[in-house]
């Protein structure tokens, strides 16, 4: 059969014949199998599979192999032989699944069924390619000249109307022009690491080193919040008869530029415009998200490149040509970190580019990402220069002293033991709002949240617009409402420009309290006069001080001229008891926010001990004091001298270390092993983060109309978190949906749990 079809002038090219082929196999998604138990295919001895017939099947392949001959006779001629690496073998599979799913494609702008009416299908598959390539983004060169055309500086970049031209800082400039191919950038927040970013994607996509950019996130909410800040940028980058398209890539949301799209019975999409169907082709099913000329979407896409699932190697070889970025990239989890790394390193091994971000990464982590395995000791570690690029090279970690992205920030740090005290958390907030400033609280768990709020509106009332923060209604009145992850999306949006109008750059005057969750610590653009916030790890803590007087040069209130931040703690030194868990502190048989006790305790000492932090002159000591090495096994080892209740805690995160690291290295893509190890057992569920995942629930379907939220928008679905569910049946969908009196939202059943979904949020009923 392999002469019949004149492999074996394909094998020629390699070393072994049918590595390749196993790849070539393998183009739906999932390793080859023959036989009705499903076991892996073996290229080299299928004579189990033949069954006796009529006529013979080898002679009847003769006409493909004419075909091939006409098709492929030149690019036989003089082959070199094909590089013998596994990581190749890996790429030349993903690579395979992209052209399958693209030439599978029968839509009319695509590759339609032609029933016999084209003789030569070669050439009409050739004429279609040529179109759909450029069409689709996957094809950059079209881009690429018209964006040589406009030559936008870094000012026409990022121009915004009505605001002073931006002028490129050390960051931006040199964070652009490094020729290493795995970067990390290091600077606090709001000093512009998103744009150096895009500028550095700008940069290299003139260059012609990459055709694309994905840029990750930690959460479907800050993807959400960088989507309009990327497509405002490719609007000033590309003409608009060339601009690539952005997409967000988040499973269950379907926006490419400003379109939206809904997700029809049979499978197809249905667009809220008549754009281009071939530029939305990517954005049309999860696992081709990675191959949208630009994407902006959660770290978890990435990672589904790196773990043995069906597909996996789609998306890797989809960001091959692209600038990976990586945001927040403090906020992955011991196995997320493995799982990251390991695409790290196909991707840069490939040649790809990748920038991970973070306001300050400890030295651990640090070395781990790039590949350099040794961690600087604690002295060595206080000493990297902040802001810094990072690289490994010659087998160091090199780094570059990038300069200020502005003046020092003093902040006034003060621990105020009233944590589990929602009153007196109100109290204050109260107290300087009624002096005029805006206050900011940051609680670890939304249920804190909610009582927090709960406590403001008994001193104040939920109509008293001036000082609780309000989201816009459709009908134009103001609702009162908090700031966290259970709201619907459309609703999200709604949340957020509400957020950053009340305490951002262009707020008003007067006082104001916004109370929210971890959902305010990323990408939005706040700029508070007084923080209260949770005790939390110390790189956290730095983000969410990132979010007071962010922006110099404005009158504040007097008493809050200068930045303060208030961390509530336990009335008691001990984080060991279980009821601190409630409030995101430690960890029960669920997992918990921040279980890490000993960062949260060394996290504590450093606000007591010093009090005022200079930001960012103060970030890499203030992280390496809490998170490095030596300074976590420092504080273990006295804490458990002085109090042996400590050591189940600390036995169990050394558990639970291992077991993560574990769970990773079982769930691992290995692309340094052969293709033809790649397995993927029938019955095993892979996931790109440990724990229960959150749950989908979907009012589209049936006849009833579309619940009305909160705030007047349409509710197509909510997402409901693992440990709201309960024991729900995966399959139960949402019954007795009934709208609320007049203050707006509904309440519904899923199996036999009822839940109410009002301005304050998603919430089970008791």
């Amino acid at each position: 059969m392999s002469e019949t079809l004149g492999l074996d002038r394909v094998e020629a090219w390699l070393t072994d014949g049918s590595r390749l082929f196993d790849a070539v196999f393998a183009h739906h998604g999932r390793p080859w199998a023959l036989g009705d138990e499903g076991r892996h295919a073996d290229i080299k001895d299928a004579s189990a599979h033949w069954r006796a017939g009529s006529g013979d099947p080898v002679a009847k392949l003769a006409p493909m192999r004419a075909a091939f001959d006409t098709w492929f006779g030149e690019a036989l001629a003089d082959a070199e032989p094909l590089p013998d690496l596994a990581g190749f073998e890996h790429a030349f599979a993903g690579l395979l699944m992209l052209a399958d799913w693209l030439g599978s494609n029968p839509a009319p702008g695509f590759f339609p069924f032609d029933n016999g009416r084209h003789a030569d299908r070669m050439a009409f598959a050739r004429e279609r390619l040529a179109l759909v390539l450029p069409a689709t983004g996957l094809d950059a060169r079209p881009a690429r000249a018209a964006e040589h055309q406009i030559g936008a500086s870094f000012a026409g970049a990022f121009a915004q109307q009505g605001r002073e031209p931006f002028v490129a800082k050390p960051i931006q400039a040199e964070t652009a022009r490094h020729p290493a191919r795995l970067l990390v950038l290091e600077a606090e927040t709001g000093s512009g690491k998103t744009e150096a970013a895009l500028w550095r994607y700008a940069e290299l996509f003139r260059a012609g080193a990459v055709d694309g950019l994905y840029f990750a996130l930690p959460t479907r909410v800050a993807a959400t919040q960088i989507f309009e800040r990327v497509k405002r940028f490719r609007d000033n980058v590309f003409p608009p008869q060339e601009r690539p398209a952005v997409v967000l890539a988040v499973p269950g949301q379907m926006h490419v530029d400003e379109a939206e799209g809904t997700r029809l019975p049979d499978f197809d999409v249905q667009w809220s415009d008549d754009g281009d169907r071939a530029a939305r082709w990517a954005a049309e099913h999860p696992k081709r998200f990675l191959a949208a000329p630009i994407a902006v979407g959660t770290i978890d896409q990435v990672l589904l490149g790196s773990v043995r699932v069906k597909h996996a190697h789609l998306r890797a070889a989809s960001l091959l040509n692209k600038l990976l970025v990586i945001d927040e990239v403090h906020a992955s989890d011991t196995y997320m970190e493995h799982l990251l790394t390991n695409l790290l390193r196909f991707h840069v091994g490939a040649g790809g580019h990748a920038l991970l971000l973070s306001a300050t990464l400890g030295a651990g982590a640090r070395a781990r990402l790039l590949g350099s395995g040794e961690v600087p000791g604690r002295v060595e570690a206080d000493t990297v220069p902040y802001p810094a690029l990072s690289w490994y090279e010659d087998g160091i970690e090199r780094r570059q002293q990038l300069g200020l992205a502005g003046q020092p920030k003093p902040v006034r740090m003060e621990a105020r033991p009233i944590l589990t005290d929602p009153d007196a958390v109100a109290e204050t907030a109260l107290s300087a709002a009624l002096d005029g400033a805006k206050v900011l609280i940051i609680r670890n768990t939304v249920g804190q949240a909610l009582r927090t709020q709960e406590a403001l509106e008994a001193r104040v009332g939920i109509s008293d617009g001036a000082l609780l923060y309000q989201a816009p209604h459709a009908d134009g009145r103001r609702v009162a409402t908090l700031h966290h992850s259970r709201f619907a999306e459309p609703d999200r949006r709604v949340l957020d420009a509400a957020v950053e109008s009340t305490i951002g750059r262009e707020r008003a005057t007067g006082g104001c309290i916004v109370v929210g969750t971890q959902t305010l610590e990323q990408s939005l653009d706040l700029d508070a006069d007084l923080l209260l916030t949770d005790l939390c790890p110390v790189d956290v803590l730095l983000q969410r001080i990132g979010r007071l007087h962010r922006h110099a040069g404005r009158t504040r209130p007097h008493g809050y001229e200068e930045p303060r931040a208030l961390v509530l703690v336990p009335e008691a030194r001990e984080l060991i008891r279980t009821s601190l868990r409630a409030y995101g502190l430690g960890s029960g048989e669920k997992g918990g926010v921040y279980e890490d006790l000993r960062i949260l305790e060394l996290t504590r000492r450093l606000v007591d001990a010093k009090s005022v932090w200079t930001i960012p002159d103060m970030n890499r000591q203030l992280v390496e004091a809490a998170t490095h090495p030596d300074a976590l096994c420092a504080i273990e080892a006295e804490l458990m001298a002085t109090d042996p209740d400590w050591r189940p805690h600390f036995d169990k995160r050394t558990g639970k270390y291992f077991a993560d690291l574990s769970a990773a290295q079982g769930a691992l893509l290995r692309f340094d092993q052969r293709f033809s190890t790649f397995r993927i057992e029938p019955d095993e569920v892979i996931a790109t983060r440990l724990g229960g995942a959150d749950r989908h629930v979907d009012f589209m379907s049936g006849e009833r109309p579309l619940p009305i939220g909160p705030f007047g928008r349409l509710v197509p679905a909510l997402k409901l978190p693992h440990h709201m569910a309960g024991d729900v049946p995966v399959e139960a969908q949402p019954q007795d949906v009934e709208p609320l009196d007049e203050a707006g939202g509904f309440t519904f059943r899923l199996g036999s749990i009822a839940f109410t979904y009002d301005r304050l949020g998603l919430r089970r009923m008791e």
